[in-house]
């Protein structure tokens, strides 16, 4: 998440709030796919839940890595290991673009195995599509950024919030799908919401990467959902249905 980046000048850019961020991330990203995934084998797992196909198995080890990277990278720039942060964040460029990628074929297979119980699938589509292109430009404008400690490290937290909406969207919580797709950008909002509050907070001031990265982040989901049912997007969704 925060601050994982390739040539990261040796200054202790993090801070606490986005080592805490991180480790909250990864908790809730654990608690979304604890009853369909991770504890599955123990867990009466839901209806709704999608078929554990190879690719569903590939692409959660790659999503996972993702995710308890961006956990310990700021904890490692917080401690002064810059030298560890910049070997990890080289990697991290790889991992993200193999996120990027199982992401996209997931969420085409998900048209065909997933959505179950939350409508029209070529509709939910533009949820996960969107998420995970938003994800993929952030990403690549904080490895831009990363000589920018605090361009990069607000970043990443976006990248991040970006590819919550599954996680959030498979909390074992009847008013989750009761309120779909709007539930399932509360915890990007809420990341969102949070980190501008730091800002605000230690500043004096929102930074330029929360304010017009985050109010971005949040127009393309009201785009989504405005577009989600309209035949042009539903065509388009057939279209990239028929890859998988």
């Amino acid at each position: 998440m925060a601050s994982q980046s390739v040539a990261l000048p040796a200054t202790r850019a993090g801070s606490l709030f986005y080592s805490v961020a991180g480790a909250l991330i990864a908790l809730l990203v654990f608690a979304g796919y604890a009853q369909t995934y991770y504890l599955s084998r123990w867990s009466d797992v839901p209806a709704r839940a999608p078929e554990l196909t190879a690719l569903i198995h590939v692409h959660a080890l790659s999503f996972t890595g993702w995710i308890l990277l961006g956990a310990v990278q700021p904890w490692l720039v917080q401690a002064g290991n810059i030298a560890a942060h910049r070997r990890w964040g080289a990697f991290g460029v790889g991992l993200a673009g193999l996120v990027w990628a199982l992401g996209n074929w997931a969420a085409i297979e998900a048209i065909h195995v997933g959505y179950k119980g939350l409508g029209d699938p070529y509709a939910f589509y533009a949820i996960t599509f969107f998420s995970i292109q938003a994800f993929a430009i952030i990403v690549a404008l904080a490895v831009w950024k990363r000589r920018d400690a605090d361009a990069h490290k607000r970043l990443m937290l976006l990248a991040n919030a970006a590819i919550l909406e599954a996680a959030v969207g498979r909390l074992p919580l009847d008013v989750v799908v009761q309120t779909a797709p709007a539930s399932f950008y509360l915890g990007a909002d809420l990341l969102i919401l949070a980190g501008a509050a730091h800002d605000r907070l230690t500043a004096g001031r929102v930074h330029a990467v929360g304010l017009w990265g985050g109010g971005l982040l949040v127009l393309s989901q009201l785009f989504r959902v405005a577009i989600m049912t309209t035949e042009p997007w539903l065509a388009f969704a057939r279209m990239m249905a028929g890859l998988g």
